[in-house]
């Protein structure tokens, strides 16, 4: 029965720890301010919605993982007197890279981002720029 609740219980954290939000603020030279919201469930790509100065972009963000790093993990499980053990290496576990962010807006504007990414950290910086050549300075945390 305790290696059931085991499973059950690294499961359930596998589920929590999978799915992060990050916020991404956005600054231009100009002072104008954006923001979005990018939930990601393990993969490395996805769609975006930005609100830059009170217009819409809409588009697609991806990030190319690299490098690596050797991990080790060790889990505990209690119930009544009992205990379970887990423990195990990981290599090669890719902790950052650099991405891009494509995006519209309906008036036809568009935006175009680069950043580089820490999964250590899950925060990145980067720059973005407008059709009209506007530089916005990009933060992820």
């Amino acid at each position: 029965m305790i290696g059931g609740k085991l499973l059950a219980a690294c499961i359930a954290l596998a589920m929590l720890l999978g799915g992060c939000t990050h916020n991404v603020y956005m600054v231009g030279q100009n002072g104008t301010t954006g923001t979005a919201q990018v939930t990601t469930f393990g993969n490395h790509s996805g769609a975006i919605t930005i609100t830059l100065g009170g217009k819409v972009y809409t588009g697609q963000w991806v990030y190319a993982p690299q490098g690596g790093s050797v991990s080790f993990g060790t889990a505990t499980a209690f119930s009544g007197g009992q205990s379970a053990t887990a423990s195990g290496f990981a290599t090669g576990i890719p902790t950052s890279g650099p991405g891009s962010i494509l995006a519209s807006a309906a008036d036809g504007s568009t935006l175009r981002c680069i950043f580089s990414y820490s999964e250590n950290g899950q925060t990145g910086i980067g720059q973005c720029q407008d059709n009209r050549g506007e530089i916005y300075n990009l933060q992820i945390n």
